[in-house]
């Protein structure tokens, strides 16, 4: 499945282990005898053309070496070119900050491993998400775990959770609630002001927290999380529960499962798709789109 594939590998994930990474599953593949070649992306979307042009030049997979923003570039690049149709199948080395879709797919977190788990993956179709103009893996947020995604990309001395934990103070100190309304399946479930709503694919965000603890990658549903406003001290009580799992039965959260979502606010809303960032935004729609994308896992 993957002689002949092309390595898209992002230099930059991981505050720059995404080498190393690398280096470590390049020799797992070139010891199996496996031909491939690489391409390094250098800049945003970079990775998404690169996944286009393989999908279309008739390589039988595309291997992606970096955090959940490769993915998503690559996953994006796949989809276009699949026009509707199942993708080119995609592995994972996850060389990244958060590294949370991976775990959905129970890929290795180590490069090695993940290196290993490709050479005896078999193909699985599991589910993408569309928001607006732009594809998503594992999910969608605004509000409050937004500035926390934009927050982490600022940071760049820490790793891992420990980047996460500081972008939740950073994010506390210029905590605000939005006015939103949202529609779950045309059907309206809120019109008020709330602290974040999250629409995942997958369970894990942000390196751990797993905000949507149920959301499975191949049940052809959205879950989605709405927090009710809370003040920053609400906020600072919240995470925690977040952190153990708990926080589904706290009074200001409710839960949904959708197919598709629409969230609309007077003011730009602060969003991010995959931990990435997006422009704001006052109107966003959020679909699922079962079985499109093929993975390697």
């Amino acid at each position: 499945m993957l002689d002949g594939s092309l390595v898209i590998l992002n230099p930059a994930a991981g505050r720059g282990s995404a080498m190393r990474a690398w280096r470590s599953a390049e020799t797992v593949l070139r010891s199996a005898g496996v031909h491939f070649d690489l391409a390094r992306t250098d800049g945003p979307r970079h990775a998404e053309v690169l996944a286009a042009q393989a999908a279309r030049s008739g390589r039988p997979a595309v291997l992606a070496v970096g955090g959940d923003g490769t993915v998503n570039e690559v996953a994006n690049g796949l989809l276009r070119a699949a026009d509707g149709s199942p993708t080119l199948p995609m592995g994972i080395i996850s060389a990244g900050t958060g590294n949370d879709f991976v775990k959905m797919l129970g890929i290795p977190a180590d490069a090695v491993g993940a290196a290993r788990a490709a050479l005896q993956a078999t193909t699985r179709q599991v589910d993408a998400g569309l928001v607006n103009d732009r594809f998503f893996t594992n999910g969608v947020g605004v509000g409050f775990d937004a500035r926390v995604a934009a927050r982490a990309r600022d940071i760049r001395r820490l790793r891992g959770l420990a980047v996460y934990a500081l972008a939740v103070a950073q994010a506390i100190g210029e905590h605000s609630n939005p006015h939103v309304r949202v529609r779950i399946d045309g059907t309206e479930v809120a019109d008020q002001q709330v602290t974040l709503v999250t629409v995942a694919n997958g369970g894990c965000h942000g390196g751990g927290f797993w905000l949507c603890p149920d959301a499975r990658p191949d049940d052809g549903l959205l879950d989605v999380l709405i927090a009710d406003a809370l003040s920053r001290g609400g906020v600072m009580r919240f995470i925690p529960r977040v952190l153990r799992r708990t926080h589904t039965s706290y009074p200001d959260v409710r839960m949904h499962r959708a197919q598709r979502v629409e969230i609309a606010s007077r003011e730009p809303l602060p969003v991010h798709a995959d931990g990435e960032p997006l422009k704001p935004v006052r109107q966003l729609t959020i679909e699922i789109l079962p079985g499109r994308l093929t993975v390697l896992a």
